[in-house]
């Protein structure tokens, strides 16, 4: 076991690069956005590190509501009038608009600033950081490892992607020893700010093009997050991903590479992806000094995490007799709602597998228009909803939902636009398939509708 991993560290001074700027006693911090799945992970550290921390969000969510149990103050009006002269550093996400009223007013009062990728990007700086990086699988892997190193007492600071039932059902953990591991988000450059010393790439796809245009951007883009890696430390790459292996072409005396042919983890959760995934995970907690034995237990513990394969319940049973089982996953890129089904048909062979999703921004849903027209071979039936308009990003292209439903009829898929979540529950409600498999997918609305009429059977 690595003794680094074990020394406590007690952060009374934390420099920040921008414009040098120290935390070095108690502070008042303002989050705009909390409600963001890394936002509020990042608001929990500093409130476990003794700082008074408030924010606002644009509505409620299961997340906001889990942080005013924990004592945070949100505003749910972003005016002005929030942002007062007594607070000492904002940290906004990379959804909010440049025209966010709380945002122009931080501007105004020349209050210290840094976007969510700054701040996690100088945490990294403090600590011997492990960051999860790659297109797709990340929240799982760094899940994964997460449990590994808690169990093998190296005691990290956690923030991810996801909430655990593991962490009590929290995105975060506060560790006392110099090790953090933070999931590492590549949309808006965000990963670029990070400074870890060791880091994973699960894989590289035509993700975020929004932010990366095509391919070739993105793998630059791993390219210059790989500049952030510190010289002693190391890069875990997938030796199947060939984009990957593109991106870390000039890096070769960091890179090591795994393959998941080479162990058996005994999952709960299914899929060949999950199974690429927990070799990640344990390549990493090999380097750190892990015994096998312990990471093979820890991985055979793990039973998912929130809005991936997550299993859910009707509140009202009776209305879905005829539904054999109820999914939710966070997927909306077109590789990850093959991976997602590939997964449930492993647990369900003989059940018919019907799909309720949710694209995910305007411009993803044109710029992998044919790759979605690919992804949907393995249900029965395909309902599309309309596609979420993300806040502060653009939605740009002409091809819509039903656009999508109209091509895959084309190919004679059973498919069908609905305007709203409600009537997708009202066909299920009725359907003569037998004994099918829902699964709810999206990254937008789909989910928090969806929680009005189930249960999750992972976050109790």
């Amino acid at each position: 076991m690595n003794a680094r991993c074990k020394a406590s560290i007690f952060l009374s001074n934390v420099a920040f690069s921008k414009d040098f700027f120290i935390i070095n006693s108690i502070m008042k911090i303002y989050f705009i956005g909390i409600g963001g799945i890394g936002v509020s992970a990042l608001a929990r550290h500093y409130r476990s590190e003794n700082h008074e921390v408030l924010g606002s969000d644009q509505s409620k969510s299961s997340i906001t509501e889990d942080l005013e149990k924990e004592g945070i103050k949100i505003n749910y009006s972003q005016i002005a009038s929030n942002i007062t002269k007594d607070l000492d550093l904002v940290v906004y996400s990379a959804a909010v608009s440049d025209f966010n009223e709380e945002l122009t007013q931080v501007k105004k009062l020349n209050l210290k600033i840094l976007s969510y990728a700054e701040a996690l990007g100088e945490l990294t700086r403090q600590y011997e950081t492990v960051a999860v990086a790659g297109s797709h699988g990340k929240s799982t892997t760094t899940a994964l490892l997460a449990l590994i190193l808690i169990k093998a007492g190296l005691d990290p600071t956690i923030i991810v992607g996801t909430k655990l039932k593991e962490l009590g059902g929290s995105n975060y953990r506060h560790g006392k020893s110099r090790l953090l591991l933070i999931e590492a988000d590549e949309w808006n450059r965000s990963f670029h700010a990070h400074h870890p010393l060791y880091t994973a790439i699960t894989n590289v796809d035509a993700e975020h093009l929004d932010t990366f245009h095509n391919l070739a951007g993105v793998i630059e883009g791993f390219k210059t997050y790989f500049k952030n890696i510190s010289p002693k430390g190391r890069i875990f790459i997938n030796y199947q991903d060939q984009n990957s292996k593109k991106a870390a072409k000039n890096f070769k005396t960091l890179v090591s590479y795994y393959n998941d042919k080479k162990n058996f983890w005994h999952l709960k959760i299914k899929g060949e992806y999950n199974r690429v995934n927990a070799e990640a995970a344990w390549q990493i907690a090999r380097f750190l000094g892990v015994r096998k034995s312990v990471a093979r237990e820890a991985m055979g513990e793990y039973e998912g995490a929130w809005r991936r394969q997550e299993r859910v319940t009707p509140k009202n049973p009776e209305q879905f007799k005829n539904i054999k089982a109820f999914f939710s996953d966070y997927a909306h890129h077109p590789t990850e709602i093959q991976a997602t089904a590939s997964a449930l048909k492993e647990l369900y062979p003989s059940n018919p597998l019907v799909i309720i999703f949710e694209p995910h921004q305007v411009e993803r849903l044109n710029n992998l228009f044919t790759a979605f027209t690919q992804s949907f071979d393995a249900f029965k039936k395909i309902l599309i909803l309309p596609a979420y308009k993300v806040l502060g990003r653009e939605s740009i292209g002409n091809l819509t939902s039903e656009d999508l439903v109209k091509a895959l009829k084309k190919k004679g898929l059973d498919a069908e636009y609905l305007k709203n979540f409600d009537e997708s529950l009202k066909l299920i409600s009725t359907t003569d398939l037998k004994d099918p498999v829902v699964l709810f997918v999206g990254a937008g609305t789909i989910d928090n509708a969806m929680r009005e009429h189930f249960d999750s059977l992972l976050l109790k």
